[in-house]
C-alpha cells in the first residue's frame, strides 16, 4: 500500500527506511517511559509494607488502622484502572499517561508533608489513581503506535510491560526497607514526587501526541457514567465489608448486594455501551475463571508480602531492610518464572505449576517459627515467586485469548481489578490473623488460609477445559 508521503514505485531502500522508522517508533524512545510508568503501581503497592510497623508505632495506630494504607490504594487502583483504560481509548493514551504521572507527583508531596493519618490515606488514594492510570495508558499507547504503523500489536512488548510490573512487585519491600531505615517512613511516600515527575517529563519528551477518537459530547455516553458509579460503589462496599470481617454490619452487606444487582441490571439492559459487559462475561466462562484465578493468586501473593513482612520484623526480629531483602528471593524466582513464558504451549502447565507451588509454600508456612533460620525462610518465600511470575503471565495470556478482540483493553483493566480485589481480601485476612498479635500463631493461620486457596487454584485449573487446548485451538 502506498501513501502520499511515499512514491508510487518505491526504490529498494524505501522498505528498509520504513522498517527503521518502525523500529524507532516502537523502540527505546517509546518504551523507556512506558516501562518506567508501568513499574510505579506494583512498587507502590508493596513498598509500604516495611513502613507499616513504624507508622503504627509513631502515630499510635494498630494493625487495623495501618491496613487502610494498603486498602485505600487497592481500592483506588481497582476502580481507576478500568476507567483509565476507557479514557485512554477515548481521549488518547498520552494525555492519560501524563495525568497519571502528575498525580503520582502530587501523592508524593501529600505523603511527605501531610501532618495527619488522614493525609497519608489521601496520598495513598491519589497514588493509586495515578499509578493505576499509567499501565492501561501504556498498553493503549503501544497498540496505537502499532495501528498507526500498520503492524500487529507486538506481543513481545506487551508481554514485557506485564513482566516488568511483576519483576518489580517484590522489589517494593526491600526498597521501602532501605528508605525506612535510612530516611524514615515518610520517605516511602516522598520518593513518589521525583519518580512521578521523572515519568511525566519522559512522557512529555518521548511519547507521540495522541488524538481523541470521539467527540466530547459522545465521550461521557461511551464512558457509561452510571456503570462506573455503580462499579465504584460495589468495589467500595466490598472493601468496607472485608475490613469489617468477621462480623460486617448487615447494612453494608445489604448495600453491597443491592449495588451489585443494580450494576448487573443497568449494564445488561439499559446501557448501550456498558462499562462492564455483563452479557459478554456471562457467555465467556474461561474469561471469568481467569479473573477468579487472578484474584486468588494475588490474595496469596499480597498475603505473603503483607503477612510475612511484619512477622519478620516483629516476631523474627529482623530490621526493615533485612526483611525486605529476604523477600528478594521471591522476586528472583518470580522474574525468572515470568520470563520463561508460555508462548507455543497450552496454558495448563504454566498455571498448574504455580498453583501447586502455592499449596506447597503455604503448607511450609504452617511449620516455620520465629527460630527458623533465615535461609529456610528465604526458600519458603521464594516458592511464592511462581504464582507472582509464571502464574500471572499465564493468566494474562488466557485473558488476551479469551476476551473479544474489540474489548481487550477493558478485559485487561478488569484483570487488574481482580488483582487488587485479591489484594484487598489479603489485607483483611492478614488483619484477622494478626488481631491477637504478630506472632507464630498468626503466621500459621495465614499458612492454612493460603493452603486452602492453593487447593482451590489447583482444582480450578484442572477443571478448566479451555486450558487443555493449544493456541491453535487443537486439543492436546
Amino acid at each position: 500500500m502506498t501513501t502520499d508521503a511515499e512514491p508510487q514505485a518505491p526504490g529498494p531502500g524505501a522498505a528498509a527506511r520504513r522498517e527503521s522508522r518502525r523500529a524507532q517508533d516502537l523502540g527505546p524512545r517509546l518504551l523507556v517511559p512506558l516501562y518506567a510508568g508501568a513499574v510505579l503501581n506494583p512498587v507502590n503497592s508493596t513498598m509500604i509494607a516495611t513502613a507499616l510497623s513504624p507508622i503504627g508505632r509513631e502515630l499510635g495506630i494498630g494493625a487495623g488502622g495501618t491496613a487502610w494504607l494498603l486498602s485505600v490504594m487497592y481500592l483506588a487502583s481497582a476502580i481507576g484502572q478500568p476507567v483509565a483504560g476507557r479514557l485512554a481509548d477515548q481521549f488518547g493514551p498520552r494525555r492519560v499517561f501524563l495525568a497519571g504521572g502528575l498525580l503520582v507527583t502530587v501523592a508524593g508531596l501529600l505523603g511527605a508533608l501531610g501532618p495527619t493519618f488522614g493525609w497519608l490515606l489521601a496520598a495513598r488514594a491519589v497514588v493509586g489513581l495515578g499509578t493505576g492510570a499509567l499501565y492501561p495508558a501504556a498498553i493503549a499507547m503501544v497498540r496505537d503506535q502499532a495501528e498507526r504503523l500498520g503492524v500487529p500489536a507486538p506481543a513481545r512488548v506487551l508481554g514485557m510491560l506485564n513482566t516488568v510490573g511483576l519483576a518489580t512487585l517484590t522489589i517494593g519491600p526491600p526498597l521501602g526497607g532501605v528508605l525506612v531505615d535510612t530516611l524514615g517512613w515518610r520517605a516511602v511516600f516522598a520518593v513518589n514526587a521525583p519518580l512521578g515527575l521523572g515519568v511525566t517529563l519522559l512522557g512529555l519528551r518521548y511519547l507521540p501526541r495522541s488524538r481523541s477518537r470521539v467527540r466530547e459530547v459522545a465521550v461521557w455516553r461511551l464512558l457509561d457514567v452510571p456503570g462506573v458509579v455503580l462499579f465504584s460503589g460495589a468495589v467500595t462496599l466490598l472493601l468496607l465489608v472485608l475490613t469489617a470481617l468477621p462480623r460486617p454490619p448487615w447494612p453494608l452487606v445489604a448495600g453491597l448486594t443491592g449495588c451489585v444487582l443494580l450494576l448487573v441490571l443497568v449494564e445488561s439492559r439499559w446501557s448501550r455501551h456498558p462499562f462492564l459487559d455483563v452479557r459478554m462475561l456471562a457467555r465467556n466462562v474461561p474469561l471469568v475463571v481467569a479473573y477468579t484465578r487472578v484474584a486468588l493468586t494475588f490474595l496469596v501473593v499480597y498475603g505473603v508480602l503483607f503477612g510475612v513482612t511484619p512477622w519478620l520484623q516483629d516476631s523474627r526480629g529482623l530490621s526493615a531492610t533485612a526483611a525486605g531483602l529476604l523477600l528478594l528471593s521471591m522476586s528472583a524466582v518470580g522474574t525468572i518464572a515470568s520470563l520463561a513464558g508460555v508462548r507455543g504451549s497450552r496454558p495448563l502447565e504454566p498455571l498448574l505449576v504455580p498453583a501447586l507451588g502455592v499449596l506447597a509454600g503455604s503448607l511450609a508456612l504452617t511449620t516455620v517459627g520465629s527460630a527458623a533460620p533465615v535461609a529456610v525462610l528465604a526458600c519458603v518465600v521464594a516458592v511464592f515467586g511462581l504464582p507472582s511470575g509464571m502464574g500471572q503471565v499465564a493468566n494474562q495470556v488466557v485473558v488476551y485469548r479469551a476476551a473479544p478482540a474489540e474489548q481487550v483493553g477493558a478485559a485487561i483493566g478488569l484483570s487488574r481489578t481482580a488483582q487488587y480485589t485479591g489484594a484487598m481480601i489479603a489485607t483483611s485476612v492478614t488483619g484477622l490473623a494478626y488481631a491477637p498479635g504478630v506472632d507464630d500463631r498468626g503466621l500459621h493461620v495465614l499458612g492454612w488460609v493460603f493452603a486452602a486457596v492453593g487447593l482451590l487454584l489447583v482444582l480450578a485449573t484442572l477443571a478448566d477445559r479451555s486450558l487443555y487446548r493449544r493456541p491453535d485451538g487443537e486439543a492436546s
